[in-house]
């Protein structure tokens, strides 16, 4: 399916964008708090006034345990003041979270999925039809330009992912129920995230996409070893690193994966092949900013640069502006 209409010619442009290629903006992990909040329309009006086609925000819409019904409603509106479409990937601090303030993570998923996303379009004045996963409508596909783009529902906090389900919990802990519970939820969505991406390479390699773009929220522990993942926490995206690899392998042109969660701009090369040991050369990185800094990422996709993708950071408030 195209992406949304228009050429995005409201107010100055930002974009460096050759012929043939188009701009997006990603941000996410913001506002956290309220010396944040003020930031967040200056970032839309910057958004606004560039050239790109649309937003992706990379989850964590608030920074707190309050996990009510308002944080969905604010975002909501904040979403809607983008003159452009405005996709939503969650992250852990809308649901996976909850528990820290005494409320049941699968509940808050479900509300979720019932209030943020009621059907097949995005937020913002325009709007971007998406497919959705059946039973998972947080995960989405379009096309743009021919490149394949999809968003998982892939949140922080080691993707709800619990090990021992009897292990002692500190904060606001979790009983034995509660914690089998957050465990079969991750197990059966960490499968259906698997064959979204599958599905998303494969209608890729069909159409003969120049590319693959993910979008996700969680920082998966990219250089973490492998016996250190599980008790650094990051051993539930085990699975979902590996179907990367062999995917993005077989695919052999430019896949993008862009994130959120550890709060820090970044744009490199971390999927590491287990094979050789090397980072995986047709697979790029690119992380937004987070709490504290509020900024977005302009992101450039050119299928006729070797290249294919280059990054202009914009941050817009926070302690490591102007540094």
């Amino acid at each position: 399916m195209a992406c949304c209409g228009g050429s995005g010619s409201e107010g100055g442009s930002t974009s460096s964008a050759q012929p043939g290629a188009f701009s997006i903006a990603i941000w996410g992990d913001t506002p956290y708090g309220a010396a944040e909040a003020p930031a967040v329309p200056t970032l839309i009006n910057q958004v606004n006034g560039s050239d790109v086609l649309y937003t992706i925000f990379v989850g964590d819409l608030q920074g707190s345990p309050r996990c009510d019904n308002a944080i969905f409603t604010d975002a909501r509106d904040r979403f809607d003041s983008f003159a452009r479409p405005m996709v939503y990937v969650p992250g852990d601090n809308e649901w996976t979270d909850c528990h820290v303030g005494g409320q049941d993570p699968i509940e808050r998923l479900a509300h979720l999925r019932k209030v943020m996303f009621p059907s097949n379009q995005s937020f913002g004045k325009r709007t971007l039809t998406v497919q959705q996963q059946p039973q998972y409508p947080e995960n989405s596909r379009w096309e743009t330009q021919s490149v394949v783009f999809a968003g998982i529902n892939v949140p922080g906090s080691n993707n709800n992912h619990i090990a021992d389900i009897n292990a002692e919990e500190t904060g606001t802990p979790r009983g034995p129920a509660e914690r089998r519970a957050a465990e079969a939820e991750y197990q059966a969505r960490e499968e259906a995230n698997r064959v979204w991406l599958h599905e998303t390479f494969a209608a890729a390699t069909q159409s003969g996409a120049p590319a693959v773009v993910i979008a996700m929220q969680a920082d998966p522990g990219w250089d973490v070893a492998p016996a250190s993942r599980a008790a650094s926490g990051v051993d539930g995206f085990d699975r979902l690193l590996a179907a990367f690899v062999t995917e993005s392998k077989a695919f052999a042109k430019p896949v993008v994966i862009m994130h959120g969660d550890s709060h820090q701009y970044r744009f490199d090369h971390p999927l590491l092949d287990p094979a050789t040991g090397e980072p995986v050369p047709n697979v790029t990185r690119v992380e937004s900013f987070g709490s504290p800094n509020v900024g977005w990422v302009e992101v450039t996709f050119d299928p006729g640069s070797p290249a294919f993708v280059s990054v202009v950071p914009h941050p817009v408030a926070g302690p490591a502006v102007g540094r």
